[in-house]
């Protein structure tokens, strides 16, 4: 008993130091021990940061006002805390030992024998597995002949299997809690790396401002001098109208006609010297960050024939950093705003198959700004959405059908509405990657076109007489499909032209055959890949054929009660409508 009492002891002692050697914020292992100036508590670097910055500049155990520089660095409490660990985990054999010598002195609550009550179970059956008192071993018919061994020797024994496992997961616990450990440094530096790379951002932004500051004395320097260069001259011309205006209103009538020629010669000179200098200083800045806008301009003839028509029709493509955009217009709207509204979209016909944020606009331009009179009367929508190849983002209800020629945007006698489309990546990284994407696609149209040559340079040497070559035809030398073809002229006396041969014949007319058919291939690919596009359009043109289904409230278009959804329109199922 006294060994164990020691033994209970000591822990409750270990215990109450390390609950000292804690940290009072996550209660956990101490890490990178720090403590508090005021009240003396122990805790973790990271905790007292964390809770000074994102919480309140005051201890969290005596509230006193802390900051983060006022915090002790205590050095010595990783030491401590590490004899602590190496106290508490020992040697297995010694702690199994006395682990079993405790539990044998602790007094459990006796346990009987279900077939002799008064017996206590004291020996343990090998052969049942079970444990019996001594008056089962000795004289029940079931035990005969088994084998038998005191309680409390296999009591002792299995305490020591258990401990020996129990050691082992012990260690896997501490390994788990150095692994959270690891685990936590790892996000302080994934935040401390965050952290880092937004400081850069914000020098580079930084210096990109001063530079644009720069940018901007230099242009407003400028301009400054132009307008005190006017104004001078807009002085000198007051002032010498004044002085004209004073001989013409009380100058002697005689001394004006004889000093006529003097003075309108004098106002001649003026004119020549005080000519009109203007210029105009470009207003746009150029980034370091954001690209510029690359724009195309649909003139659409014959408005009102394509308007009783009521089909889509597109622009010619803006190829821009390999991606292929048009604009798909409505002349005489789409869904349920057909006749009240125009309804313009833009679509990514080609482009890299993740989907990627752009920022377009769609402008409505008045002809009074292509004369350079009034260019605010275009009508401009501007927007950011993430693109798809074959998907198209727009609006529904661009335009009031009725304002086009009541505004001036559409004059019956010329029959011509202009639209002017802007689109860039929202960023050079965004750039360079179409770019990349656009790059990747070239590499590989080329090498399947020298692979394609090259099976039929391989083709052609087996159709051909050995030392022999075709009519119309040189030399082409292979190395491999990935080599560049080289082609030279060859000698003339390799055949003769004045007698073809029956296998030049037939390798002709076998290399026709195959052309034909790669260019009847493309033309069939081609076309059916435009009447499958045709038909997923056309296919949800009939109103009385098909629901509308707004996938942003989730509901019909038509809403039971009765009232009309003018917020979203849902045009088709790669086609996003923007109100």
């Amino acid at each position: 008993m006294n060994s164990s009492s020691s033994i209970s002891t000591k822990l409750k002692s270990m215990e109450s130091l390390a609950e000292i050697f804690r940290c009072f914020i996550c209660m956990e292992k101490l890490r990178d021990a720090h403590m508090c100036p005021h009240c003396s508590k122990l805790c973790c670097y990271s905790c007292i940061r964390r809770w000074l910055i994102e919480t309140r500049a005051q201890c969290p155990h005596c509230r006193a006002a802390l900051h983060i520089h006022e915090v002790v660095n205590c050095r010595w409490a990783e030491e401590v805390t590490q004899q602590l660990d190496s106290l508490q985990v020992k040697e297995p054999s010694v702690e199994n030992a006395r682990m079993c010598e405790s539990l044998l002195e602790v007094n459990f609550p006796s346990e009987r024998c279900t077939t002799h009550v008064k017996e206590e179970l004291s020996v343990y059956c090998n052969s049942c597995d079970c444990c019996i008192c001594h008056e089962c071993a000795l004289w029940s018919s079931s035990h005969a002949g088994h084998n038998f061994k005191p309680l409390d020797e296999v009591y002792k024994e299995h305490c020591r299997q258990v401990q020996e496992h129990a050691v082992d997961l012990r260690r896997r616990l501490m390994e788990i809690i150095g692994a959270i450990q690891d685990v936590e440094k790892n996000i302080e530096q994934v935040r401390a790396g965050k952290d880092q790379r937004v400081r850069e951002i914000r020098n580079a932004v930084e210096l990109m401002i001063a530079r644009l500051d720069s940018h901007l004395k230099s242009k407003l320097s400028s301009l400054i001098n132009l307008k005190g260069h006017l104004s001078r001259q807009s002085e000198e011309i007051e002032t010498m109208l004044i002085e004209i205006d004073k001989k013409l209103m009380e100058g002697p009538k005689s001394e004006l006609i004889n000093n006529r020629n003097k003075i309108i010669q004098t106002i001649k000179d003026a004119l020549t010297n005080f000519y009109l200098f203007t210029t105009t200083v470009k207003v746009d800045f150029s980034s370091e960050l954001v690209p510029i806008y690359d724009n195309n301009t649909f003139e659409i003839q014959k408005y009102s024939t394509l308007r009783a028509k009521a089909d889509p029709f597109y622009s010619e493509p803006l190829k821009v950093n390999g991606l292929s955009w048009r604009l798909k217009v409505y002349p005489d709207g789409n869904g349920v705003v057909r006749g009240s509204y125009l309804s313009v979209f833009l679509e990514l016909s080609e482009g890299p198959p993740k989907t990627s944020k752009y920022e377009y606009r769609i402008e409505l331009i008045h002809p009074t700004s292509s004369l350079g009179i009034d260019t605010n009367k275009n009508m401009v929508r501007e927007f950011a959405s993430d693109f798809e190849t074959g998907e198209c983002w727009g609006y529904n209800r661009f335009f009031r059908l009725d304002l086009l020629e009541s505004e001036g945007y559409w004059e019956p006698q010329i029959d011509i509405i202009k639209l002017r489309f802007d689109v860039r990546a929202p960023t050079y990284f965004q750039q360079c990657k179409d770019q990349q994407w656009y790059i990747n696609q070239l590499q590989e149209t080329c090498r399947n076109q020298l692979a394609q040559n090259y099976c039929l340079n391989e083709r052609l040497k087996a159709l051909q007489p050995r030392g022999t070559l075709p009519r119309n035809h040189s030399r082409a030398t292979w190395d491999s499909p990935s080599n560049i073809y080289r082609m030279d002229d060859g000698p003339s006396q390799m055949f003769s032209p004045q007698h073809p041969s029956n296998e030049n014949h037939s390798l002709d007319k076998e290399l026709e055959k195959v052309q034909h058919m790669e260019s009847d291939s493309h033309d069939e690919r081609g076309y059916r890949s435009l009447v499958e596009q045709d038909v997923e359009i056309d296919s949800l043109q009939d109103e009385s054929q098909r629901e509308f289904q707004n996938p942003l409230l989730g509901n019909d278009m038509n809403d039971p009660m009765g009232h009309q959804l003018e917020e979203v329109e849902f045009h088709e199922p790669r086609e996003i409508l923007l109100d």
